[in-house]
């Protein structure tokens, strides 16, 4: 019986203990509870003000660093202005450019077309002697001395004046032409003057009387006309 009891109270007493522990424990837990929620939100609310604080810096900062529309509009027609100059510049020196090409392509095609038409300039010079040699020898035989002489040289004479008109001929094929200046006006550019002949009929100045006559090459002198011009004549030269 008394070990019975001794056992009854044993227990009671556990269960006070154990009663006791925990409701120690949840005091315990309910102040550590309390405790952490308190720093957790203490941490929370510092949390939240750094934060408040990071994005009050970045909005500055964002608004110090970017421009306002009115900047941007001046950037952007000062850029576009820079490129309009730019564009006249490169513009302006494509015209040049172009305007250089031409010239240089009417300078070589000119060059060409001298080349092919003055080229055979020495050619004719030469050529030029021979002429004169066929022409001294067909003005030289008069028509009296044609009527008294024979047969074998009036053919050699026929032959003579055909390859002089044959090659006349050729010359104006190729733009050689003969100057005919005689009554023509002294020209210092066309004529060099070897003689002056008193004239009563020609007026001072004009050519009378050719020694060697002048070229031109397509319109350009190729050789001067040796000629005499006329002077006015002395008044005994009139009266005979």
């Amino acid at each position: 019986m008394a070990a019975m009891c001794r056992g009854t109270l044993r227990q009671s007493a556990n269960r006070a203990a154990f009663r006791a522990l925990r409701g120690s424990s949840r005091s315990f837990l309910t102040l550590c509870g309390g405790t952490i929620q308190q720093k957790t939100e203490e941490n929370q609310d510092q949390l939240d003000s750094a934060n408040t604080l990071k994005c009050g810096a970045e909005n500055a900062m964002q608004h110090k660093t970017s421009p306002s529309p009115c900047a941007s509009q001046k950037k952007l027609q000062l850029k576009m202005n820079e490129l309009v100059k730019e564009h006249q510049a490169l513009q302006e020196k494509y015209l040049r450019i172009v305007a250089r090409v031409e010239n240089d392509n009417r300078r070589i095609r000119k060059c060409v077309e001298d080349a092919r038409l003055y080229g055979i300039h020495s050619f004719c010079k030469d050529v030029l002697t021979v002429a004169d040699l066929l022409e001294k020898t067909t003005q030289s035989i008069t028509e009296e001395d044609l009527a008294n002489s024979s047969p074998p040289f009036k053919n050699f004479y026929e032959g003579v004046r055909l390859i002089d008109e044959k090659l006349c001929k050729i010359f104006s094929k190729h733009g050689l032409e003969k100057m005919n200046s005689i009554g023509l006006e002294y020209n210092s550019a066309e004529h060099e003057i070897v003689s002056r002949v008193p004239s009563v009929d020609a007026l001072p100045g004009t050519v009378v009387k050719i020694v060697k006559e002048g070229y031109k090459l397509h319109g350009r002198i190729l050789r001067t006309a040796q000629v005499g011009l006329a002077i006015e004549a002395q008044p005994h030269f009139k009266a005979q």
